[in-house]
């Protein structure tokens, strides 16, 4: 298989506190792959590394083979590269189908004459992915009117308007109910066949049930990396959530 997202020796500093102590990583095309840890472990800043929202100290981060280690995140955006945050990031004040419809005018497929001349193309593109979220009946509602489930799910569509090849997903199900977490992690297959992801989550029923690969960040180090039966079963992984079984059953 081929990497999309490749990470390379990469470290990062905050003065004198060590955060990042150099991970390498691989994504596969095409792979989903989560990024677990505990808490401090640096996921976070991670994401922040790759999405170009702050500069690594050391290392490489290359995407479809390109090395976009120093570029600002509309640049890393134009090559293919889309991020969630944690907590939603919506456009309250506008409606559902205007915050797909604004993802789609700024996706790299969405040229000038596009954007000026097929407006229906670009309508048409917004309602495909409305309707793939299963959010077509709050079409014309104020997004500050969804709940927080629908407001992550219009986060997954914004993502998916701009026709990037990888997605960072950041605790996707986080603040969810059982219910809420299984209909997200049926939406996040529905909609990313085909995509790269690459997804930081804290339930581990959700990891294990989404994840064709498991990486495992401990004090800035990636300590395992293997399909979720191995990481299971790995007792490197076992004493970094302090014995605790239940965690990663």
């Amino acid at each position: 298989m081929t990497a999309a997202l490749e990470l390379h020796r990469i470290g990062k500093r905050f003065g004198a506190t060590e955060i990042l102590r150099g991970v390498d990583l691989s994504v596969e095309r095409g792979e989903r792959h989560a990024l677990i840890g505990p808490n401090g472990a640096g996921k976070s800043t991670l994401f922040d590394l790759v999405s170009g929202r702050t500069r690594a100290s050391g290392g490489r981060v290359v995407l479809n083979g390109i090395d976009i280690s120093n570029l600002p995140p509309h640049a890393i955006a134009r090559h293919g590269l889309a991020r969630s945050f944690q907590s939603t990031s919506v456009f309250a004040g506008l409606s559902v189908f205007d915050n797909l419809r604004c993802a789609v005018l700024g996706s790299p497929s969405a040229r000038m004459r596009d954007r000026w001349l097929r407006s229906r193309t670009i309508d048409r593109r917004a309602d495909n992915i409305l309707d793939s979220i299963g959010l077509a009946n709050r079409r014309d509602d104020p997004a500050a009117s969804l709940s927080y489930a629908e407001q992550r799910a219009l986060d997954l569509g914004i993502a998916l308007a701009t026709d990037a090849s990888t997605l960072l997903l950041d605790e996707p199900t986080a603040g969810m109910n059982r219910a809420e977490s299984a209909r997200a992690l049926a939406l996040i297959r529905a909609t990313t066949e085909g995509c790269t992801l690459l997804i930081v989550e804290h339930d581990m029923e959700a990891v294990f049930a989404l994840a064709d690969r498991i990486s495992v960040l401990v004090r800035g180090r990636v300590i395992a990396t293997g399909t979720p039966a191995q990481i299971r079963a790995n007792p490197q992984v076992r004493e970094a959530y302090l014995g605790d079984d239940e965690v990663l059953r």
